[in-house]
């Protein structure tokens, strides 16, 4: 979900931003960005089968507790920031305020 609908959210919002000739906004969305983007390599690197250990089922669980878990709370963590920042027409998943008060 991240690569394939946040990510390019994100893109869309700051080639917006660019179009329209707000420099300022645009500088302040690309780093976090770049941060989305360090994240789910670093996720998708964890996930990779030759990075874990399952010779055991206990390693197998220390191993998602200790890397993948916390690379998905990382993901997360950007995502809510961008969340607040990307255009509600672009933004491709629910929000948390539209899951709270709905009716």
């Amino acid at each position: 979900m991240a690569r394939t609908q946040i990510l390019p959210a994100a893109v869309r919002h700051l080639n917006e931003l660019r179009e329209a000739g707000l420099d300022e906004l645009s500088e302040e969305i690309e780093p976090v960005m770049k941060e989305l983007h360090y994240a789910i390599r670093e996720l998708e690197d964890a996930n990779l089968k030759e990075n874990q250990d399952d010779s055991t089922p206990q390693k197998w669980a220390a191993y998602m507790h200790d890397r993948v878990v916390p690379a998905m709370e990382d993901v997360r963590e950007v995502a809510d920031r961008l969340e607040k920042v990307v255009a509600d027409d672009l933004w491709p998943l629910p929000k948390y305020s539209e899951m709270l008060f709905i009716k």
